[in-house]
């Protein structure tokens, strides 16, 4: 997104006339295949390849994200990509899937937002160690994760076909043997599960009903509960940094998106719980 800031850069991303020259280098051929999918996802218009007022909410999200990084990690990237995907098809919500599932803890306004903001952060991975899971599941993040997996395949698919159609219609070099380091450069490689909403439901169900939260004790028996989790506290403190980037691109297009005020009502509420 940062090559296509502003008109003039944007243009150097866009072969105007057909080229006999063929794309070499791995790093052309994923830039290539992103900047289309970006394009057919309406994240970039297709004439001049600026930002469409989704593709600027990416970009803010990303730039925030980042914190004190030049970037933020891959897996971030992915994830708010995801988030602003969701938010378009009305599926990142504080909706309920049903009322048979079970409760989160809280009145009715630290539900919704509890369930919108693990919703958000269950699009990260987390530092697991290698065994079992061991701690709560909740269905109606199971539920929120089947969405996500058809849209993250479903991108993957996509970043494939393109970079398959650059070989096949000799836009790129086929003589190579980088395929590999190719395929492993385009997004979503592999799937994310459900173990960052539910820790980070758990931390958050323990601080409701208090204005002034103690978040030490919260963290303390998520940690608790979630033996199986590496470092709980490193990984909140990445997914709330993700929930920022999120809110900051949604408030930048604030007039644009119907549910706005769903996030920026959460992540108000938020504040005083985070990590």
């Amino acid at each position: 997104m940062k090559a296509t800031t502003d008109e003039a850069n944007a243009a150097k991303t866009i072969s105007r006339t057909p080229s006999d020259k063929m794309l070499q280098q791995k790093d052309e051929i994923v830039a290539n295949v992103l900047w289309k999918t970006l394009e057919i996802r309406d994240l970039l218009t297709s004439s001049k390849h600026i930002h469409t007022p989704w593709g600027e909410a990416l970009t803010v999200a990303l730039a925030t994200a980042s914190g004190k990084n030049n970037k933020p990690s891959f897996h971030t990237q992915e994830a708010l990509l995801s988030a602003v995907e969701l938010i378009r098809f009305e599926v990142l919500t504080d909706k309920p899937y049903t009322k048979s599932y079970s409760r989160i803890a809280g009145n009715e306004n630290e539900q919704k937002h509890i369930r919108l903001i693990t919703r958000a952060m269950s699009l990260l991975p987390m530092d697991l160690k290698n065994t079992q899971w061991k701690g709560p599941l909740d269905r109606d993040m199971l539920v929120f994760n089947s969405f996500i997996k058809a849209l993250n395949r479903s991108y993957r698919n996509l970043c494939e076909m393109l970079a398959l159609s650059l070989f096949l219609n000799s836009i790129a070099e086929k003589e190579r043997s980088d395929y590999f380091d190719i395929a492993d450069s385009l997004p979503y490689q592999s799937d994310v599960n459900v173990a960052m909403g539910l820790v980070s439901k758990h931390y958050l169900e323990q601080t409701v009903g208090n204005n002034n939260p103690d978040k030490n004790a919260a963290l303390s028996t998520t940690e608790s509960t979630f033996s199986v989790c590496n470092n709980v506290k490193s990984d909140l403190t990445q997914a709330f940094q993700f929930w920022d980037g999120l809110v900051a691109g949604i408030r930048a297009i604030k007039d644009k998106v119907e549910i706005a005020n769903m996030f920026l009502e959460a992540d108000e509420w938020l504040q005083s719980r985070r990590l």
